[in-house]
């Protein structure tokens, strides 16, 4: 067996390993380095003086892993590049995103042409993980892939020979993530390892911790109207936190806000929901039920260039998730140098920089002083102003993870790779400490021939002899398949599409369309379901499971199955706030925010939950009025508040509201009625006071000259006056002073009593609070001491009341002390609900 480092090795970036094995010369991964300082190639010169490529394996689509594939397809077309299904529709993505830049860079000769991406696409043959093939007739070499965890369709590599075994890591993670599950690798016996290290020498901060800090700081930037860019890798990251703002403001750690995604992540995100079965598993339910997982009315993609100047011309805050993920071009660049100059705005990097990226340099600043902090993009310097932090969302393993990765596969040889050499070396005396195998770091150009005197010995799966059937099974074919797995003892396995092709036709490697027929059948069976933690593979149903479904599907479900089945058709974002049954009638009962809206927007949904359970979906009739006025109160500008409370007139299905202050009546009306599908009458709305001169009576200042009286007499009080302004009922005109609350007002009778002499004006507190800025005030007050919110703050002004729903733990002094600040600023108490 010889191993050949020809580029990954003591680096990151340009990952290409050849083995020799039986014969046989199988390239592990062909990608090209990112840094444009350095040869983007690996070294091919010494693949041809090896005797060249008999096939390739691919572990996942990352550039640093496929980006030479074209030219070395060019160069061995007879060499089948393999795989997984998820893998090659990114891998096309990628690689015609990559043509396109290279047709961009002026005074560079492409190192490949579209007809070569082409070609080698057509070369790819893909096939699941944990499905063994053989790729050559005239050996008997296996190849395995397992499940990496890294991003969609990432998979190690298991090659096992006569001389031996090989696991290859690839880029790889043991930790869930929202878009995948963590790697799934049974106890295998390889005598050689070759393994990733990118973060061998570091612990990763705990995953949830880094989330709500992320999500802390991004709420913090929408409160002071900034914008914040996420640059991030087009695959995996991004989509990652898509869903973890997603999830924030479905479940009220976040208000609602609006999110952009541009670059390449569109086409991506698109990709990922063509392959639910390498999605974690509750967000392939999802998938498979139609649902769309990635954007929704908040979160928009951004499709060209007038789109990008829109979304910076916008004056509310926003959040931009852009590749490329380490500003070395694509829009987050872009967005970036317009960015940085702002000091409400923020950074936020959450991947692996490289030394010369310009995320790099931008972390690197952080903490300089603001004089020294320029970032250098070509020969421009651009002041930073802008805050920058850290998040790390890695998809690598860290240190831990890799101990135990070796002391579960106990490989005889290991090489480290992917990672810089001194973290490499780091990790190797690490894991030397305390485990009896070698450990190499070897460096790119280097060749290791050794000889493996006793090949182990390696786990056989259970093998199902095969039906002798032709083409794919249908539907009625499936309760065949089953029963034929069990009667082989089969039922305690997961089986991939794969094998259950060869069980049934006796077919190695059937053809994709087949592999996607059968899995349309499986998703439909009553007899197969996809396995928990990976469902790329299929678990045969005991028969009393098999029993209870088939009666299931002849009469209405089981009520909790039924109940639990409503979350995944109705998660929280489609305003679904509880649930329930007249177990009697079979009856659900679904009770939404909005019942009017949500009835036109989920008719499919409702109809395919219902033919689905048996059960006829109810929903409820009145509209939630709480969540109305939160909505109607979320809709105004800053400046302007609902004057008393929202009326809700149930016969005649309207609401109606008294708003104060500058709005866009018609744009409030429609946006309420969209979100909502009811009408809402705003009375009584009063327009900003203007200031034209009003003939003043005997005694009274002119009123310019009185409103700066006004101005002069409250700068500098601890409390603010919003607006003044002239108004005029039976009596005569008068002058209106409008606080946060008319309580606030009333603190400061002597002073108003004062400027009426003086002016000789009758001067009046606005009797309505402005609750906007009042609800505003108790988030941000307690968020700043850590307090997040379940949901929005409701207001009580009969009572003098906020009342808040506490999302985390809170500690009863720091809630004392927000309770004082706020009845000090606002004259209202702060009351804590139980939710």
């Amino acid at each position: 067996m010889e191993l050949t480092f020809c580029g990954g090795a003591a680096e990151v970036g340009a990952s290409c390993y050849l083995l020799r094995i039986d014969d046989k010369n199988i390239l592990l991964d062909a990608g090209v380095r990112m840094d444009s300082a350095k040869d983007s190639l690996p070294d091919l010169r010494i693949i041809q003086e090896k005797g060249g490529v008999d096939a390739v394996f691919v572990t996942h689509a990352h550039l640093d892993h496929t980006g030479a594939l074209p030219v070395i397809s060019r160069e061995y077309p007879n060499a089948p590049i393999y795989m997984t299904h998820a893998t090659k529709d990114l891998v096309r993505v990628l690689l015609y995103d990559s043509l396109k830049i290279m047709e961009q860079q002026e005074g560079e000769i492409p190192i490949y042409a579209e007809v070569h991406v082409k070609q080698m696409l057509d070369r790819i043959i893909c096939f699941s993980p944990e499905y063994a093939i053989q790729p050559f007739k005239d050996a008997e070499l296996k190849v395995t892939f397992y499940h990496a965890g890294h991003i969609v369709g990432a998979a190690c590599v298991y090659i096992q020979g006569k001389e031996g075994s090989v696991f290859y890591s690839g880029d790889i993670s043991l930790v869930n993530q929202y878009t995948v599950s963590g790697a799934a690798i049974p106890k295998l016996r390889p005598d050689v390892a070759i393994l990733e290290g990118t973060y061998g020498d570091k612990l990763h901060a705990n995953r949830q911790m880094e989330e709500e800090r992320l999500i802390k700081m991004v709420g913090e930037v929408i409160d002071r109207g900034g914008k914040v860019l996420v640059p991030a890798f087009a695959i995996g990251r991004a989509q990652e936190v898509i869903l973890m703002l997603r999830r924030a403001m479905n479940k009220g750690k976040l208000p609602k806000f609006k999110v952009f995604v541009d670059g390449m992540v569109r086409e991506v995100c698109r990709v990922y929901r063509l392959n639910p079965n390498y999605l974690h598993p509750s967000l392939a339910k999802r998938v498979w039920r139609d649902k769309e997982v990635f954007f929704d009315d908040w979160i928009q993609p951004v499709a060209d260039r007038k789109e990008r100047e829109a979304v910076l011309g916008l004056s509310e805050p926003c959040c931009i998730i852009s590749s490329s993920g380490m500003l070395t071009g694509g829009p987050s660049q872009w967005y970036a140098e317009r960015l940085v100059g702002d000091e409400k705005n923020s950074i936020a990097i959450t991947g692996y920089q490289d030394e010369e990226a310009p995320g790099r340099q931008l972390l690197d600043l952080a903490n300089a002083p603001c004089e020294e902090r320029f970032l250098a993009l070509g020969e421009r310097r651009i002041p930073v102003k802008c805050q920058v932090d850290r998040y790390n969302l890695s998809a690598h393993a860290d240190k831990t993870e890799l101990l135990g990765l070796v002391h579960a596969l106990s490989p005889r040889q290991i090489f480290l790779v992917h990672g810089q050499e001194e973290i490499l070396q780091h990790l190797g005396r690490e894991i030397q400490a305390d485990f009896w195998g070698r450990i190499y770091v070897p460096r790119n150009g280097e060749v290791y021939d050794f000889h493996i005197a006793q090949p182990r010995k390696q786990l056989s799966k259970l093998s199902i002899p095969s039906l002798g059937k032709e083409g794919i099974p249908s539907e009625g074919d499936i309760e065949l398949l089953w029963r034929h797995i069990l009667a082989h003892g089969g039922q305690k396995g997961a089986y991939s599409l794969e094998e259950l092709l060869n069980v049934w036709a006796g077919v190695d490697e059937p053809a994709q369309e087949q592999v996607s027929k059968l899995a349309d059948v499986l998703l439909h069976s009553d007899y197969f379901e996809p396995d928990r933690w990976r469902p790329f593979l299929y678990r045969p149903l005991s028969e009393e499971q098999v029993a209870e479904r088939i009666k299931e599907t002849q009469g209405p479900m089981e009520v909790n199955r039924m109940l639990a089945l409503v979350e995944e058709f109705f998660p929280p974002e489609t305003g679904l706030y509880k649930k329930g049954a007249r177990f009697d009638e079979k009856v659900a009962l679904l009770y939404f925010k909005f019942p009017k809206i949500a009835a036109q927007k989920y008719r499919n949904e409702i109809e395919q939950f219902e033919r689905l359970t048996g059960w006829r979906v109810e929903l409820n009739k009145e509209c939630n009025l709480e969540a109305a006025e939160d909505l109607l109160v979320s809709l105004l500008p800053e400046g302007a508040y609902l004057s008393g409370s929202l009326s809700y007139y149930r016969a005649q299905g309207y609401f109606k509201a008294c708003i104060e202050g500058d709005v866009d009546v018609e744009d409030i009306i429609k946006r309420f009625r969209e979100t909502t599908g009811l009408d809402l009458i705003i009375e009584r709305h009063t327009q900003p006071e203007t200031l034209e001169p009003v003939a003043a009576q005997p005694g009274q200042m002119e009123q310019n000259r009185a409103f700066k009286l006004i101005e002069e007499a409250f700068a500098g009080k601890p409390h603010k006056l919003y607006k003044k302004g002239l108004k005029r009922d039976e009596k005569g005109a008068y002058i209106e002073l409008t606080f946060i609350s008319p309580e606030i007002g009333e603190k400061y009778r002597d002073v108003i009593s004062h400027l009426e002499k003086e002016t000789g004006w009758p001067m009046r507190v606005n009797p309505n609070p402005n609750q906007n800025e009042v609800i505003k005030l108790a988030r941000r007050l307690l968020e700043q001491r850590g307090v997040r919110l379940k949901k929005n703050p409701s207001f009580f002004q009969l009572e003098k009341e906020v009342r808040v729903v506490p999302l985390n733990e809170w500690d009863y002094d720091v809630f004392e002390d927000v309770k004082k600040e706020f009845e000090y600023c606002t004259g209202y108490r702060l009351v804590i609900e139980k939710s």
